[in-house]
């Protein structure tokens, strides 16, 4: 149970850290993000001033200045964009494979549970309820039996069965000089017929 429960705490701080991870990159990415507008608006500020003082002489240079500027600012913000994607990506892969093992234990769980209820019952029912063999055999000697009831009465040997201390039992007549059966309830003697198989 403690190492079911290690895994799954393991499993939840590796999503912790990929989610950290993720929200990190996302963090990175705006603060490059306002970097690169913060330094563009500088820059625009600087090539304003610079072709305020010399329309005439930097018209040609102030474009290619604003657009290296725009270049470097857009260079280091696609580089800032791929490792926040790195970053993402490689948090993606933690959280799913951390979700992948909370899967497989919890259909591991699942087929546990089944087989700790499914198999005592099946061997229950596999040995607990007789087969049509057992069954068949019991209804012949059920026949039998009945078929020795109904000669003993066409005789005018009418039983009863009765319990003798826990056991089916018929009872008999006495006979003298032989060794009766003792009843503990009625106190009398008389021979009875155990029943058995």
């Amino acid at each position: 149970m403690d190492e079911h429960v290690n895994e799954n705490d393991l499993s939840l701080r590796a999503m912790a850290v990929a989610a950290k991870g993720i929200m990190s990159a996302a963090e990175n990415d705006r603060k490059a993000a306002e970097q690169a507008i913060a330094r563009l608006g500088y820059l625009e500020k600087r090539v304003e001033q610079s072709l305020q003082q010399i329309p005439t002489i930097l018209g040609a240079s102030a474009a290619q200045i604003a657009d290296s500027v725009a270049s470097k600012a857009a260079e280091q913000l696609v580089g800032r964009f791929r490792q926040a994607d790195a970053a993402a990506l490689d948090a993606a892969q933690k959280y799913q494979a951390a979700s992948d093992s909370l899967k497989r234990r919890f259909w591991l769980s699942i087929f546990a549970i089944h087989l700790g209820v499914v198999l005592p019952l099946a061997l229950l029912f596999f040995f607990a309820v007789p087969s049509t063999d057992e069954i068949a055999q019991r209804q012949r000697e059920l026949a039998v039996l009945e078929q020795n009831i109904e000669a003993l009465k066409r005789q005018g040997g009418d039983a009863a069965i009765i319990d003798c201390e826990g056991r089916p039992c018929v009872r008999t007549r006495e006979v003298p000089g032989e060794n009766p059966y003792h009843d503990a309830a009625t106190g009398k003697k008389t021979y009875r017929l155990i029943w058995t198989k």
